[in-house]
């Protein structure tokens, strides 16, 4: 039988931990909403999807930013001492921990969006392709990176692409 790796547990709750931080900027962008809503802009359903990539792309430069950052964890890292480097051990260079957060965060977020935004817009009663390939997408997607974390040896599907890795650690630079 294989058995979780020692690290999804505290890999796991920061990513909750983190999460609520992402929850924040999704709210901060209820005033957008509100305008288009007032300005009859949520009628356009291209309109809807462009703007549902702002809280995806902004939580994922943000995390980005942390783990490349001096001490290479986001806030829910931090937390569970945990810290993000390179495969070598060093510190992670930003495109890694934006590719990193890209296959982690915006991705399947917004591929969630599209099938939210699909669905409002009749998308399954008119089989629009976009509607039905993110919903065959989205899912086995998020199958594959929460098993890569539970059973990935310590490599998720997304440090395995962007080659970073998940270490505990006992003392913080600059924390």
């Amino acid at each position: 039988m294989i058995s979780p790796h020692s690290l999804a547990k505290r890999r796991s709750l920061a990513y909750v931990c983190d999460c609520l931080g992402y929850l924040g900027i999704a709210a901060a962008t209820a005033p957008l909403g509100l305008l288009a809503h007032r300005r009859g802009w949520g009628a356009n359903k291209a309109f809807v999807l462009a703007a549902s990539t702002v809280p995806p792309v902004a939580a994922m430069l943000v995390a980005a930013r942390q783990e490349s950052g001096p001490t290479g964890a986001t806030l829910g890292k931090q937390h569970q001492r945990l810290q993000v480097t390179s495969r070598e051990g060093h510190r992670l260079s930003y495109g890694r921990a934006l590719l990193r957060n890209a296959i982690k965060i915006a991705i399947p977020w917004q591929l969630g969006h599209t099938v939210a935004v699909g669905t409002a817009f009749g998308g399954f009663d008119e089989k629009d392709p976009l509607t039905l390939g993110a919903t065959l997408v989205v899912y086995p997607l998020l199958a594959a990176l929460i098993s890569s974390v539970v059973f990935g040896e310590g490599y998720a599907m997304h440090d395995r692409i962007a080659g970073s890795q998940v270490r505990p650690i006992r003392n913080f630079p600059g924390g």
